[in-house]
């Protein structure tokens, strides 16, 4: 039996997940077209977690409902570990990214955007089955 995740929850619907889906491929967009490599990650974290949320929709129609993004980790982590764990690192660059004066470098925002791509393909695959 899998462990039931921490962290508030919010149910949800196929829609819902669609509607997650969307978002999450609308902040890739905007990250993809960013010249900033702040602008870049954070979007692409954003999309990482609106991606999240989608899976999350579809496979369990409920989705983390905390600020705190560690809920959406334990949460994504009943579904597929391995995305939970790019999540992850994608959620350990949001502090830098998006709250600090010292840029994030050129390659780790590559590394968001590509994290980012592997969560909203993720959701866009399932997407097609819900």
């Amino acid at each position: 039996m899998t462990p039931r995740a921490s962290g508030r929850r919010q149910s949800c619907t196929t829609a819902d997940g669609k509607a997650r889906l969307h978002d999450a491929e609308a902040f890739l967009d905007t990250a993809e077209t960013a010249a900033d490599s702040d602008v870049k990650a954070t979007n692409a974290i954003h999309a990482g977690i609106a991606a999240a949320d989608a899976i999350c929709c579809f496979a369990l129609r409920e989705r983390a409902g905390d600020a705190n993004h560690a809920a959406a980790i334990d949460l994504l982590r009943t579904v597929d570990a391995q995305l939970a764990a790019t999540l992850g690192r994608l959620l350990g660059r949001k502090q830098q990214a998006a709250y600090e004066s010292r840029d994030i470098s050129t390659k780790d925002a590559a590394t968001c955007m590509r994290q980012a791509s592997t969560l909203v393909d993720a959701a866009r695959s399932r997407a097609l089955k819900a």
